[in-house]
């Protein structure tokens, strides 16, 4: 069982719904089956390159700098009074990752020891953009992640979860296909690596772009807290 497949399992316990059987036809789908009746896949929501032979995974570059944002804002403390700034950032392939880890922690000091009332933007390196704005909502830490952009793939968070959760669905919806009639219903869970703190507003708005295909249910599940999730359903 891959770490998404154990992160879905937490999720599926919550739930309470009856017994859950992992590979219950052997090493093909379903990935679980609850109660006897719901069969569920598990993939991980991540970022794709698309090209005429199908699509590959952006994680090499990406998933290293989201992973190090996140970690690196909760440090600067809680906002206070709930008033704090949005962080968002964008590159473009090569990207100096040296450089950047060593110039944004710098960067986001200087801007709490000195801030201007209306953000700030930064070139930290040759290919990688700070932007910092004033948060107009009550947020927990100083710093918060408002977004980001792959300049090599094109879009912000909402953007990229959407066109991805498409990708996706439509690939396991495939997988599926020879399989679909042996189960009642079929859920599809992704841990998302994409936007997982992306505010309740822009979340709520991703199920009106999303084809379900084959699936009653699509829950993209957060991976460090698996129990938050957003479900999208017919």
């Amino acid at each position: 069982m891959d770490r998404s497949e154990q992160l879905a399992l937490e999720y599926l316990q919550s739930l309470g719904l009856g017994d859950i059987i992992y590979e219950p036809d052997g090493q093909t789908t379903p990935d679980f089956v609850i109660d006897g009746r719901i069969a569920v896949e598990v993939r991980r929501l991540n970022q794709n390159f698309e090209t005429p032979n199908g699509h590959t995974g952006l994680e090499v570059v990406e998933a290293p700098i989201l992973r190090f944002v996140e970690t690196l804002l909760p440090r600067y403390g809680p906002a206070p009074e709930g008033r704090g700034w949005w962080i968002s950032y964008d590159f473009r392939r090569p990207v100096d990752w040296k450089a950047v880890k060593s110039a944004l922690p710098k960067a986001l000091a200087e801007f709490k020891a000195a801030p201007s009332p209306s953000g700030a933007d930064m070139h930290l390196t040759g290919t990688f953009k700070l932007e910092i704005r004033p948060a107009g909502i009550a947020v927990e830490h100083l710093f918060m992640l408002g977004g980001y952009a792959d300049y090599d793939a094109g879009g912000f968070v909402a953007g990229e979860i959407i066109r991805n959760l498409n990708l996706c669905v439509a690939e396991k919806a495939a997988k599926i296909s020879h399989r679909y009639a042996h189960y009642a219903e079929w859920w599809l869970v992704l841990p998302d690596y994409i936007g997982p703190d992306l505010n309740s507003e822009e979340r709520s708005s991703i199920g009106q772009h999303v084809n379900l295909q084959a699936f009653s249910c699509v829950i993209l599940i957060h991976p460090r807290v698996p129990s938050q999730a957003l479900i999208l359903s017919r």
